[in-house]
């Protein structure tokens, strides 16, 4: 018949069921919490550090906008570079996106990494949202986003939850 296949396997059962048990293992929601908490934050501090230093990436929609020049002159005025660093005036927004621990816990569903782990409050809070998506009255400002995930990411995250579970195989 044709697409009917047929197979058979001999072999040890105690490998294939130590082999399933590892998987199973490596798949239940606590451990998943663990591979989020470690592995995935860890990856989302370095590419959130990068999008600081490099002022922008592929993540955000690429480069941040430039500075207005009304914005250099009070940058100026206060003792910071006039146009550069971006989103870096006291390091207060830098601090809290790579310094503030997720915070990665199992449910039912399976698990979920919460990164930064708790919101901000506060004038940072103000600062974090205006970065995100701008500011439409005065003084108007464009969207230079701090958080972000691309294609890239979801590439590096999936590859190295592949590992992950390959290496609970060996």
């Amino acid at each position: 018949m044709d697409g009917l296949v047929e197979m058979q396997m001999t072999g040890d059962a105690k490998q294939v069921a130590h082999m399933l048990n590892r998987l199973y293992v490596s798949i239940e929601p606590a451990m998943l919490a663990f591979f989020l908490g470690s592995t995935v934050e860890t990856y989302l501090t370095k590419r959130a550090q990068n999008r600081f230093r490099s002022e922008g990436d592929s993540a955000v929609g690429g480069p941040w906008e430039q500075l207005h020049e009304a914005t250099w002159a009070y940058r100026s005025s206060q003792g910071y570079g006039s146009q550069h660093p971006i989103n870096i005036r006291t390091g207060e927004m830098e601090n809290y996106i790579v310094g503030t621990p997720g915070r990665a816990y199992p449910h039912s569903l399976g698990a979920t990494l919460v990164y930064p782990g708790t919101p901000p409050k506060g004038e940072l809070k103000k600062k974090v949202e205006t970065a995100q998506v701008g500011q439409s009255h005065r003084p108007i400002t464009d969207p230079r986003p701090v958080l972000g995930m691309d294609e890239t990411d979801l590439t590096a995250v999936l590859t190295s939850l592949s590992l992950y579970i390959a290496r609970g195989q060996l």
